[in-house]
């Protein structure tokens, strides 16, 4: 089954087309409660406000499952335990993803386990038991002749990746057990154990038939084995199979075994001609994209700014990618006729600096327009998140001139205050900042906001002038579940998180923000803050309103709580006194 972007789903998940036309409504009304300022006003953020500033950083790789970058985030978000972040015009395009969920735990004990095409041979049994040391109830596969018991269980035929979990572990290991994914006639995967001289190892069959080895076994130990399997990935790229042992991965990118465009059958079985003795728990699989958070409409991006204009976000830190798909968000803000309704500014890293030759020019003409943020007195605001090296600096600074333009505000952005401050020194910046903060292990938010705001001053001892950044959340326990290709280090995110904020937590925090800016003006040049961000969902910082925030309170709850926030000295809200 092939997921399709349709805008139905079920009657207890909101469709698309629901959430989009009741956003529109709440945005674009009086209900939020905000005062709306006039187009006059508007447009006139471009130099320096009375009041602090409020950005907010927007990594744009919500561009739908057609792209390897938006597969692969949507595929983090696809788990229903992650679907409260789901942006508000996300689709649940696959509102069943589970093809097979069985613990054993409900079954009757000595039965064969429900739902299972089981073969026992006679000197052979399959059967339900109770497992010492382990919580509820397992399979256990025996042979003790020439045959082999086996357990076979056909899903529905999947055209795109699935996700295979099971726990297993042999008696006496190496004997041969065998667990297989198949496509029609086709075997996808084999998994298998077997002793190799005096070692006992786990190894999974290449498509020339040969074995290789993913990791040692031992003896009555239970292993947590997961598969991703991709038979059409984005982009044309080639189908793969990564095998993952324990929470860690220990393949990457291997071949089928033998060729196939669907998946639709799992099997397990104990070896052929040797005595074993195989437990098998937790086995489930499950449709690895079942979500899709496709940005790239007009609509939706005329529809992120009109939120973003109501709860006073003045500019959008962009991060800056020239390549498609992901200037694809950028582009379409650019392109909307509600442009003028909240600024924007680069955030610069290794996507941009690469081809710093050809891209500064580009980003130099935008500095002129006159929905580019600019700070004291008509300055262009520009972050270096990475790369920023002295002759880059050197080279925007005399574009800029050259372009009779003012001269740059640049803020690098680093994890340490006194990296910061070596950077801003080394290269010529104005100014220091962070991208994101976050707690381990989940922290309460009130420790991430308060170590946050710690920074602040830490930051402006060791380099001067500082904006602030004022993190939302962390949580990069999704891209643990499902490891991204461009982030191959990914195994210490199960421990990177730090639990959710209520909207009056991230409003309180973006008011110690502004009043720190109030409080230090000898170090708050510019008078900006940063939110952490507008579109990080998969990572666990957004205040983009949300698909079930919109369904269930039927408003955008974030926003409205950081529309209150005063944005002056005095006290009064940033839009009232605009």
């Amino acid at each position: 089954m092939t997921a399709n972007n349709s805008s139905s789903a079920p009657a207890s998940k909101p469709s698309r087309r629901d959430i989009i036309r009741l956003a529109t409504a709440l945005s674009g009304s009086a209900v939020l409660g905000l005062t709306v300022p006039t187009e006059g006003a508007a447009a006139g953020r471009g130099a320096q406000a009375t009041g602090t500033l409020v950005g907010a950083i927007r990594w744009d790789a919500w561009v739908g499952g057609a792209s390897h970058y938006g597969s692969g985030v949507n595929r983090t978000l696809s788990p229903d335990k992650y679907h409260f972040r789901l942006p508000f015009y996300a689709d649940i395009t696959v509102p069943q993803p589970n093809l097979i969920d069985q613990s054993f735990d409900s079954e009757t004990t000595g039965a064969a386990p429900a739902g299972w095409t089981v073969t026992t041979p006679t000197g052979t049994d399959a059967s339900v038991v109770e497992v010492s040391g382990k919580t509820g109830k397992s399979v256990r596969l025996r042979s003790s002749s020439g045959a082999a018991a086996t357990l076979a269980h056909t899903f529905p035929a999947q055209e795109r990746a699935v996700i295979v979990q099971w726990q297993w572990k042999e008696t006496s290991a190496g004997q041969g057990s065998l667990a297989s994914l198949r496509g029609g006639s086709s075997v996808v995967v084999d998994l298998a154990t077997r002793v190799n001289g005096s070692a006992k190892e786990l190894v999974y069959r290449a498509t020339d038939g040969s074995w290789n080895v993913v990791q040692p076994i031992a003896d009555d130990t239970w292993y947590s084995i997961k598969i991703i399997i991709d038979p059409a990935p984005p982009e044309a790229a080639a189908p793969f199979v990564d095998i993952f042992v324990d929470g860690l991965r220990k393949v990457r990118g291997a071949t089928f075994r033998e060729s196939t465009t669907v998946l639709d059958a799992l099997s397990f079985g104990t070896s052929q001609g040797t005595a074993c003795e195989l437990y098998i728990d937790d086995v489930s699989v499950r449709v690895a994209e079942s979500v899709n958070s496709d940005a790239t409409l007009q609509s939706v991006m005329d529809q992120e700014i009109q939120y973003a204009k109501n709860a006073g976000i003045d500019y959008w830190a962009f991060v800056y990618y020239p390549q498609r798909p992901l200037a694809r968000g950028r582009e379409l803000y650019l392109s909307s006729a509600r442009r003028a309704d909240v600024n924007w500014c680069a955030i610069l890293d290794g996507n941009f600096t690469g081809g710093y030759a050809t891209n500064l020019p580009l980003l130099v003409e935008q500095f002129s327009e006159p929905n580019y943020q600019r700070v004291l007195g008509g300055r262009p605001l520009v972050y270096f998140f990475t790369s920023a090296t002295a002759d880059k600096v050197t080279q925007m600074r005399a574009a800029c001139t050259q372009a009779g333009l003012p001269n740059p505000y640049i803020v690098v952005m680093a994890w340490t205050a006194q990296s910061a401050a070596d950077l801003k020194t080394t290269v010529g910046a104005d100014a220091v900042s962070r991208y994101a903060t976050g707690e381990q292990n989940g922290a309460p938010y009130s420790e991430l906001a308060g170590a946050e705001a710690g920074m602040w001053d830490q930051y402006a001892a060791a380099a001067g002038d500082v904006v602030p950044t004022v993190s939302t959340g962390w949580d990069k326990r999704t891209r643990y579940d499902y490891p991204l290709s461009w982030e191959p280090n990914y195994t210490g995110f199960k421990d990177e998180w730090t639990q959710q904020a209520t909207p009056q937590e991230i409003a309180t925090h973006l008011h110690g923000a502004v009043s720190w800016n109030n409080t230090h003006p000898g170090n708050a040049s510019a008078n900006t803050v940063l939110i952490y961000a507008w579109n990080e969902f998969d990572e666990g910082g957004w205040i983009c309103p949300t698909l079930f925030e919109i369904k269930d309170a039927g408003r955008p709850l974030r926003l409205d709580a950081i529309a209150k926030v005063p944005r002056t000295s005095a006290g009064t809200p940033r839009r009232g006194s605009v």
